[in-house]
Order: C-alpha cells, then sequence, then structure tokens
C-alpha cells in the first residue's frame, strides 16, 4: 500500500473487508454492487491470505449521511454471494504522518 494514499484519504471514509475465494469474477461483482449504487470507491486494496482466499479491502468516500447506510446493506448483500466468508464495514482509520 502506498502511505501517501493513505494520507490523501478524507477523514470521513468509510473501509470495508472482505475475505472472498481467490475469484475475479466475484471481485468484479462485489465492486459492480458499489458501482450500481453510485458510491465513490476512493481506494481497493487485496491481498492474498491463503492459497485460494483472498482479502478484499475497499474505502469509500463517506460524503452523504445516508452512505453508512447504503454501504451496509452493500456488505450485507455481498455476504450473500457464494465465495464470500467473511464481510465487515468499519471507519476508516486515517494514519497521519509524525
Amino acid at each position: 500500500m502506498n502511505p501517501s494514499a493513505s494520507l490523501s484519504r478524507p477523514a470521513s471514509s468509510l473501509e470495508q473487508v472482505y475475505l472472498v475465494e481467490r475469484d475475479a469474477g466475484l471481485l468484479c461483482r462485489i465492486l459492480g454492487l458499489y458501482a450500481a449504487r453510485g458510491i465513490d470507491v476512493l481506494h481497493v486494496d487485496y491481498a492474498y491470505a491463503a492459497q485460494h482466499v483472498m482479502k478484499l479491502q475497499v474505502s469509500v468516500e463517506n460524503a452523504l449521511s445516508e452512505t453508512e447506510e447504503v454501504v451496509r446493506v452493500l456488505v450485507d448483500k455481498a455476504s450473500t454471494f457464494i465465495g464470500v466468508f467473511a464481510a465487515s464495514d468499519q471507519p476508516a482509520v486515517v494514519r497521519r504522518a509524525a
């Protein structure tokens, strides 16, 4: 992850974390949920957690008051997809340079 990218994220962002099967089609389906709802994705990061499992981390802009509820519904919807083992949402931690 690029440290400067973390510094440029607004304090009002939300972060979702998915533990999913290693499948590009599944990643596209999850990110498609955000696009379909018009949610601005600030940053996407993924890493391999095991041989056939990856961790997908999505940061979105929390500009509107209803964004938090929409993201919660998206996480609930994505958690029903075959191949999603776990999903959660949380406020993003903003890292500041010392």
